[in-house]
């Protein structure tokens, strides 16, 4: 592991920590961002969840069109440090949400920021699918190793032709 791994680990559990104590306050924050109404409040749940999933689009489009001289840029490694951050806090509120099993949250977010948490939800399960459609777009841009360097491909022939 690098050191950029370390600070993708690290802002995670902070977003995790942090999340996970202050889920009560926060989905208050959240209500009173969305007007107290479902229609807002679940704009909200979709806009918190889905940060994390654009960024990883966002770093597989990067790796994807060989533009990893991008990723040396201090305004990508920020942006990216958040959706690391983001994804901590969706996973600290996930306990909470209408897949978790907590449910005093669930009355407190029902009172004063309804449809919160059903936005966090759908959000999750599109980012899922989007993680799953990029990962078949990564298998499908591998390169193909049959073009190998001539050495290996003569071991190859080699390996063969022995057994």
């Amino acid at each position: 592991m690098s050191r950029h791994h370390y600070g993708a680990l690290a802002s995670v559990i902070v977003g995790w920590l942090l999340f996970r104590v202050l889920a009560s306050p926060l989905a208050g924050l959240a209500g009173d961002i969305g007007g107290h109404t479902r229609s807002g409040d679940v704009a909200v749940g979709v806009v918190v969840a889905a940060i994390p999933f654009l960024v990883l689009t966002g770093y597989s489009l990067i790796r994807l069109t060989d533009r990893s001289l991008l990723l040396h840029r201090k305004r990508v490694r920020g942006l990216i440090w958040l959706g690391w951050f983001a994804a901590g806090a969706v996973m600290g509120l996930l306990p909470y949400s209408q897949m978790g099993a907590e449910l005093r949250l669930r009355t407190h977010e029902a009172r004063s920021a309804p449809g919160f948490l059903h936005g966090l939800d759908m959000t999750i399960l599109a980012g899922l699918l989007l993680t799953v459609a990029l990962l078949l777009v990564a298998l499908r841009a591998r390169p193909d190793h049959t073009t190998g360097p001539i050495e290996w491909i003569e071991h190859q022939v080699e390996d063969d032709a022995e057994a």
